[in-house]
């Protein structure tokens, strides 16, 4: 998308364009109000817009915050109209969110994201090169979106650390694919998780379903399986001290020492 532009939201229209856009893309109303994009742009916050054609195709939210080791920027939210995904929106928004950060001094950009969902699994720590350090069981407890309703909220929060070698060379292209062998902790049979708790590792991999909603839709007992094998698997992985460093092509995210 050659013609997408990407500038900070302010004004009292961008910022209710941006939340109309949020309760579009994930089916349920104010996900993120519009008073709040606004006091959020005015008082230091990140509040970007993606646009095509001057439509306002994608929008960005992030928090300031402190981490362990000083300020961090928490990413919020980063949602891509639904007619405009694959297309590079959501790279380029993620590449805007890093150039505002280190403007401004700010090394680590935090998020957190569904660990069953693949695709953004593969997109946070292959291509953006973040670490996802930490699982949270039941995060946000229920929600009701199109997305989550129903599911309990399990997250993996992820550091993306801007000036490291690994997070810029993700951004200036592909990421080569991982070679070697990695030893299973979680596998798949049938359709259904299988645990192998023995198999010797790290590094080690948790597979998820390739199309964890799809699979909800369909067969709601094998995706709720998955749901607690998956975190039992990432818990039991960071508990030993793992994170997670890379995910696979072919669905399975690989945990390594820190």
């Amino acid at each position: 998308m050659a013609d997408l532009t990407i500038r900070p939201l302010s004004s009292v229209d961008d910022v209710r364009a941006a939340a109309s856009l949020f309760d579009r893309i994930w089916g349920e109303r104010r996900v993120v109000g519009a008073p709040l994009l606004r006091a959020l742009a005015a008082h230091g916050g990140q509040v970007l817009g993606a646009f095509q054609n001057d439509e306002m195709v994608g929008a960005q939210v992030g928090l300031i915050g402190l981490g362990e080791s000083g300020p961090l920027l928490h990413s919020h939210i980063t949602g891509v109209a639904p007619e405009v995904q694959h297309q590079g929106v959501g790279f380029r928004l993620k590449l805007a969110q890093r150039e505002w950060c280190l403007e401004r001094g700010i090394d680590t950009v935090s998020w957190t994201f569904d660990p069953l969902v693949a695709r953004n699994a593969r997109f946070n720590l292959h291509k953006l090169g973040a670490v996802a350090v930490r699982f949270h069981r039941d995060y946000y407890g229920p929600m009701y979106d199109a997305f989550n309703r129903g599911d309990r909220s399990d997250r993996l929060e992820v550091h993306w650390e801007l000036r490291t070698p690994r997070v810029e060379a993700a951004c200036a292209g592909p990421v080569p694919e991982r070679s070697g062998e990695v030893a299973v902790l979680l596998g798949e049979k049938d359709g259904w998780p299988e645990p192998q708790r023995g198999s010797g590792g790290p590094p080690l991999s948790v597979r998820v379903p390739l199309d964890y909603h799809g699979l909800r839709e369909d067969e709601p007992a094998a995706a709720a399986a998955w749901r607690d094998a998956v975190a039992d698997a990432l818990e039991t992985a960071f508990a030993d001290g793992l994170r997670g460093g890379d995910f696979t092509r072919q669905g399975a995210y690989v945990l390594e020492p820190t």
